[in-house]
């Protein structure tokens, strides 16, 4: 199973890009070779994104190969059921940490999407409210990440149970670095992360809030002893 888990805030019934996506997940089952069973739950209003998506995980049985998808309220996916399916299950192979849309194989200063300058971003991502006037953001030939942006990233139940979806003391924020938390403590337990070639549509551009800055500062002063972080980008294109 492929179930999505959703965070939102206020009257989601009425946001017309969260509709759409879970009109896919609905649509999926049928439209997906191998079949393929997907399934949703919303969080409204939570305290933080990981009470959030811990609530939604406590509302479905779940096996250790199922694939767990962290997604935002803002993201409509463009790709085909079965493309999207094929690429999110590379999540199920072997040391396989988290697969997502965007990332980077060097992490030191809090924003990934500065290793672009050095080629060592990796993803494809569309950006814009509307489909006629969204915006390609290119960054980078798919293949192995240290970390991964939060709008859409996935992992089997057995590897989000590993990672924990505890909120960690040391952030005081509970909606900002959430992503980097998790796919840097999946590569620092020995799994790797993935970009892979699923095409979305990202309303956000992505808001530096006050408590991004912070949470990035709290973050690099737990991870001194991890970061900077890197991987080879020359020698970890491609997937699994």
């Amino acid at each position: 199973m492929i179930y999505f888990s959703i965070c939102t805030r206020g009257d989601y019934k009425n946001n017309k890009t969260l509709q759409s996506l879970l009109t896919f997940s609905n649509n999926a089952h049928y439209h997906s070779y191998p079949m393929v069973t997907m399934s949703y739950n919303v969080a409204v209003d939570a305290e933080s994104i990981y009470e959030g998506h811990k609530s939604n995980l406590a509302k479905v049985d779940l096996e250790d190969d199922d694939i767990v998808v962290f997604v935002h309220d803002d993201v409509e996916i463009l790709s085909t059921p079965n493309k999207f399916s094929k690429f999110i299950e590379i999540a199920k192979k072997p040391s396989v940490g988290f697969v997502g849309v965007a990332g980077a194989t060097k992490f030191d200063n809090g924003a990934w999407w500065t290793a672009r300058n050095s080629k060592e971003t990796r993803g494809f991502v569309w950006q814009g409210s509307e489909d006629t006037t969204m915006t390609p953001n290119y960054f980078g030939e798919s293949g192995q990440v240290v970390v991964l942006d939060g709008c859409l990233m996935a992992a089997t139940y057995k590897v989000v149970k590993a990672v924990g979806l505890e909120h960690p003391d040391y952030l005081s924020s509970g909606w900002d670095f959430y992503d980097i938390h998790l796919s840097l403590t999946a590569h620092v337990k020995g799994f790797s992360n993935f970009v892979v070639p699923i095409q979305i549509r990202h309303e956000s551009g992505g808001e530096m809030r006050d408590g991004w800055h912070k949470s990035k500062e709290e973050f690099l002063k737990k991870w001194k002893y991890y970061v900077p972080c890197r991987i080879p980008a020359d020698k970890t294109i491609g997937l699994p």
